[in-house]
């Protein structure tokens, strides 16, 4: 009896010891350096251009512009450049030519908005250029433009399609007709001119006044005889 009330004493004053002996929490240690960002990698090659449409843009192209009034009433501002010309044999005397004699010369000319097909790729602009007795005093000018299937898409999303609108300097529903900037290169073939006309609202789809202008700056072809 007398051995287990020492072993008892013994073992309370050992837990007392170790409770005593329990040490304060020490001071955190410093934070360590923030360690040096990484070297930016090796932008990657860039790749080789794709395949493009080189042959049907190369003879230039003719940019439009147009301004006017919806039939709903909302007005807009529309620019597309037409640069794709269709290169067949049998189809370059309309597409891309000139013709020269002593007191005329004749300029034709087609360019489509996109890679043209004859079933989903038609929206094209045409223009006849005839200039009579050019650089003279009596110098005189006809002038056409054809649009076909164009779509002018305003941003609420909504259009207005100008179909077979062909129209001339000598149309009593074309107004204020104006050829400036031309020159025509007979080395290059390089044919540039600028034009600007307004349309009465009665001779286009829109049903309002339209004004229609327009950059050319094109290569044209003639044919050996």
């Amino acid at each position: 009896m007398k051995k287990n009330y020492l072993k008892s004493i013994a073992i309370c004053a050992l837990g007392m010891l170790l409770t005593n002996c329990e040490g304060e929490d020490g001071i955190n240690g410093i934070n360590g350096l923030d360690g040096e960002n990484g070297i930016d990698g090796i932008a990657g090659i860039n790749g080789e251009n794709g395949v493009g449409f080189d042959e049907l843009t190369q003879f230039g192209s003719i940019t439009i512009t147009f301004e006017g009034i919806r039939p709903d009433d909302v007005a807009f501002l529309d620019t597309a450049e037409f640069k794709y010309t269709a290169i067949e044999g049998d189809q370059l005397d309309e597409n891309s030519s000139v013709e020269v004699s002593d007191s005329e010369i004749s300029f034709d000319a087609v360019r489509f908005l996109s890679a043209p097909d004859d079933v989903y790729q038609e929206t094209l602009v045409e223009l006849d250029l005839d200039i009579t007795n050019p650089g003279q005093d009596d110098e005189a000018i006809d002038f056409s433009l054809e649009v076909d299937d164009y779509a002018i898409i305003s941003d609420d999303f909504k259009y207005v399609v100008i179909d077979d609108g062909e129209f001339s300097n000598t149309d009593a529903g074309v107004t204020n007709f104006v050829i400036t900037n031309y020159s025509f290169n007979e080395d290059t073939h390089n044919l540039v001119f600028s034009f600007s006309f307004d349309v009465a609202g009665d001779s286009n789809e829109t049903g309002n006044d339209l004004s229609i202008s327009g950059e050319v700056d094109i290569i044209v072809l003639e044919e050996v005889p």
